[in-house]
């Protein structure tokens, strides 16, 4: 070990927080002017002394957090390798799945197949990153099939029953909305608003639409398992934060139009809505807003945690996908895609009840199967 870094990480110790910011920004500097192979020696002696138990304030854990940060950040194969490297070591201590989305939206896939996919991973650490990192290219760049290396890596982790393996190599025609479009805005995002706009594209329910659900006799068909499968987007909120989930399923013995699912809304026991009381604003949505509207929530940190970034979070998008729109949960993805496809949508406006916290973690979407005879309407909420 370079006595320099050993040095460097003996102060951080007994550091003051004025002097912890001294270092970030020597670190920033000279993984800046190149210095990668010095940034990758301190992160790894960082990591071994979090490991260890030898840092009592907390100074390395922090220390570690941006130099790994640097690295992933400034684009080109020197600084990837130096990454790699780390995360090749017993103790990488910082999340794969956060590392892979800051090197999946800053490399080039070219540089990336090289450093990452052209070597065996040696730790379940650095296997993992190399996993995420698969499949967050697949959200920034359609080339990801014309590397034969990712392909074989795609294969592997289908033999070991990886669970992102489900997911596909390329974006589906649902997903085509989470590619940046050429001359977009610098602010321009895929994602849905944290906090809606009431736009004036609500529904209405009206006499005749009423009159052709009044004898409609839905009845609650809701599992646990299909419940638990439907919140997959969400099941951060609850797991990390303050978050409550409603997912119930009906059945009805006569099918249902989608021209009046608006009025069906209104005779179902939802459990947000008090008895009496309905979603005050209903919108149409479409399977793009459906998936965006899921991918979101499921990227999106909660109000205490943090969320799935976008490997793991377009799992949980289509896992709960799938349990909307009625999909076997073993079936391949390009399947419940296309129930998405043929599946009606609608976006339940939430400020009308007070189950929903409307602090900035609200969603709430029913989908109504081909059949007319199914539905599924999924509510969650979070706060501080």
């Amino acid at each position: 070990m370079d006595k320099d870094i050993t040095r460097t990480v003996d102060a951080l110790c007994e550091a003051d927080d004025a002097d912890v910011s001294v270092l970030r920004a020597e670190v920033e500097s000279r993984v800046a002017t190149g210095e990668f192979d010095w940034a990758g020696g301190l992160a790894a002696e960082l990591a071994a002394r979090t490991a260890a138990g030898r840092d009592r304030q907390g100074h390395c854990a922090a220390a570690l957090y941006w130099t790994l940060n640097a690295l992933a950040a400034r684009p080109g194969p020197q600084s990837l390798r130096a990454l790699v490297r780390v995360l090749d070591s017993p103790h990488p201590g910082v999340s794969p799945r956060y590392l892979a989305a800051v090197v999946a939206h800053g490399h080039r896939i070219e540089d990336i197949a090289d450093e990452v996919f052209d070597r065996a991973p040696e730790t379940a650490d650095a296997r993992e990153f190399a996993a995420c990192l698969l499949h967050e290219t697949v959200l920034v760049t359609d080339a990801v099939n014309g590397y034969p290396a990712l392909r074989a890596f795609a294969d592997t982790l289908l033999a070991e029953g990886h669970p992102l393996a489900v997911l596909p190599l390329a974006l589906l025609p649902e997903e085509h909305g989470l590619r940046r479009p050429v001359g977009a805005a610098d602010d321009w995002t895929w994602t849905v608003p944290a906090v809606w706009p009431e736009p004036g594209d609500a529904l209405e329910t009206t006499p005749a639409t009423r009159q052709r659900v009044a004898g409609a006799e839905p009845t609650e068909t809701s599992l646990p398992a299909t419940t638990e499968a439907m919140g997959a987007a969400v099941a951060h909120w609850l797991a990390q934060s303050n978050g409550k989930l409603a997912a119930q399923e009906f059945w009805l013995p006569d099918p249902v139009a989608p021209e009046d699912l608006p009025a069906l809304l209104a005779l179902l026991p939802l459990t947000p809505w008090p008895p009496g009381q309905t979603p005050a604003r209903l919108h149409p949505s479409d399977p793009d807003l459906a998936l965006r509207t899921l991918l979101t929530a499921a990227l999106r940190a909660p109000a205490y945690g943090h969320g799935n970034y976008g490997a793991y979070g377009r799992l949980a998008a289509w896992r709960s996908l799938a349990a909307l729109t009625g999909t076997p949960v073993d079936a391949p993805i390009t399947r419940t895609a296309d129930r998405v496809r043929q599946t009606t949508w609608l976006r339940l406006g939430t400020a009308s009840a007070p189950w929903f916290h409307n602090v900035a973690w609200d969603l709430a979407l029913a989908a109504l199967h081909p059949d007319g005879r199914h539905l599924a309407v999924l509510a969650a909420t979070d706060t501080d």
